[in-house]
């Protein structure tokens, strides 16, 4: 995959608390995790130290500048991915700031399917941040809303598939349910 989504690598420890809190309350530890478009590794060291301490934490990313260390493993080779049972893509799925290039839908659709292919059936997808609505996919058919007490999707414009602005679009957390 070499498709770029989000080019900023702008990230922090911990970054998202409350949605991971949120998916921790939702799905147990033990897990074959990815955070798809990781950055410089910040969150796979807030996933592993901080709520799925018992999971396997991967990260993929373009960016070569990751800081590796033991308590993850990196890649930037999209072949070299297995298959997962909780995969964050959070704020990858879009440019920021929104203002510093063109991400059209057809690249969302052709990363969330590539994004599919590594996701077990049952198995959870975080979207958050993202340009895009999920549920405006082809995909999509193959999941299931989970319904969240956190509604908050992120700070960028969500379009539907046609390019018109949705407000108030509450849902970041998907589990596969077909193939």
């Amino acid at each position: 995959m070499t498709q770029v989504n989000q080019s900023d690598n702008y990230t922090e420890y911990n970054r998202y608390p409350e949605v991971f809190t949120e998916v921790k309350k939702i799905v147990n530890d033990n897990k074959q995790i990815l955070s798809f478009g990781c950055s410089y590794g910040h969150e796979c060291l807030t996933l592993k130290n901080e709520y799925f301490i018992n999971s396997e934490i991967d990260g993929y990313d373009i960016n070569n500048n990751i800081q590796v260390t033991p308590n993850f493993n990196f890649y930037n080779d999209y072949k070299k991915l297995k298959t997962y049972d909780l995969i964050f893509c959070m704020s990858v799925l879009c440019k920021w700031p929104e203002d510093t290039g063109d991400y059209s839908f057809e690249l969302f659709e052709k990363t969330l399917i590539e994004i599919d292919k590594l996701l077990n059936i049952d198995g959870y997808l975080c979207i958050y941040n993202s340009k895009y609505l999920f549920t405006e996919s082809s995909i999509f058919s193959k999941y299931l809303i989970v319904d969240t007490e956190y509604k908050n999707t992120g700070f960028v414009t969500k379009y539907d598939k046609n390019n018109k602005i949705i407000n108030n679009y509450p849902y970041f957390l998907f589990i596969k349910k077909y193939n």
